[in-house]
């Protein structure tokens, strides 16, 4: 008997140890880890958020760059001068590349629209009929926007030996942003 009153001293004293062992240590162990774990949780969140900020930064710098090279394409297209010689000059070399002649060439002045200026100019070219449309297909290939209105072919009287030629006359209209410079 004296065997079990000890034995069940003993386990009596286990318990007790235990039981202070797990509100002492163990509790306070098992607390530290829930706090842990939901801290783990927020960082987690946070950081997928941060990782989805970062791609919709990319994406977005990826699409700036292209919108970018776009607006820089159109301020090409629709200059904020108007730079009167550059153009007279491009339209000269034009002609020369294409074997056109230029017979007439006036700037007519500006006039003034919602969002644009319109630059005119009044031409003359002739050549042969092929050489003409090469020069208007690069007029329309050129980097700024150039429209041409008010085409009239007329044939010009050519010698025998020589191609056929044709006049060409119309107006060329360019613009430039509301409010910008013309210069030359």
């Amino acid at each position: 008997m004296k065997g079990m009153k000890f034995s069940i001293i003993i386990g009596f004293l286990a318990v007790l140890i235990f039981c202070g062992m797990y509100f002492t240590v163990i509790k306070e162990k098992s607390e530290k880890i829930a706090v842990k774990e939901k801290e783990y949780e927020e960082l987690e969140t946070k950081l997928s958020k941060t990782i989805a900020v970062v791609k919709r930064k990319q994406e977005a710098a990826r699409k700036l760059k292209i919108v970018s090279a776009k607006w820089n394409q159109a301020k090409k297209m629709l200059p904020t001068e108007a730079s009167i010689s550059t153009l007279l000059t491009t339209l000269t070399k034009q002609s020369s590349k294409n074997e056109v002649k230029i017979k007439h060439l006036k700037p007519l002045g500006r006039s003034s629209k919602d969002k644009y200026d319109e630059i005119r100019i009044e031409m003359q070219v002739q050549g042969s009929y092929h050489k003409i449309g090469s020069f208007m297909a690069d007029l329309n290939n050129m980097e700024r926007i150039v429209n041409v209105r008010n085409l009239k072919l007329n044939p010009v009287s050519a010698g025998e030996d020589e191609e056929p030629q044709i006049s060409a006359s119309f107006n060329l209209l360019t613009y430039v942003t509301k409010g910008g410079k013309v210069e030359g």
